[in-house]
């Protein structure tokens, strides 16, 4: 698994700290106090998922969507390479699976 660059200039040094940087820099935390956008989010949220376009992702559309990542590029500002994307997938599917419908959930 390759290691990441932390915000404070550190590099992870195993899979699970690495999941975890990738999980704090891509599932935002959420203050319950915030009255702009986030609490139209957090009102959404209790909605149950009705509509074609709001239904969870399948692992069928996760995995695609991995395997069209461009590979060779370079890496956009959460610092994510589409092999890293490509090898925590393989290793961890439900762990991404559930990743990518709960930033669904959470808007």
């Amino acid at each position: 698994m390759t290691t990441l660059k932390k915000t404070e200039g550190t590099i992870t040094t195993n899979l699970e700290e690495t999941m975890e940087t990738m999980a704090e820099h891509l599932i935002p935390k959420d203050d319950a106090t915030d009255d702009t956008e986030q609490q139209k989010i957090r009102l959404q949220e209790k909605e149950k998922i009705q509509t074609k376009e709001d239904r969870e992702f399948t692992t069928e559309e996760i995995k695609n969507a991995i395997e069209e990542l461009k590979r060779k590029k370079t890496p956009g500002e959460d610092a994510i390479t589409a092999e890293i994307y490509e090898r925590v997938y393989k290793q961890f599917p439900t762990t991404i699976y559930t990743i990518y419908n709960e930033c669904l959930r959470r808007g």
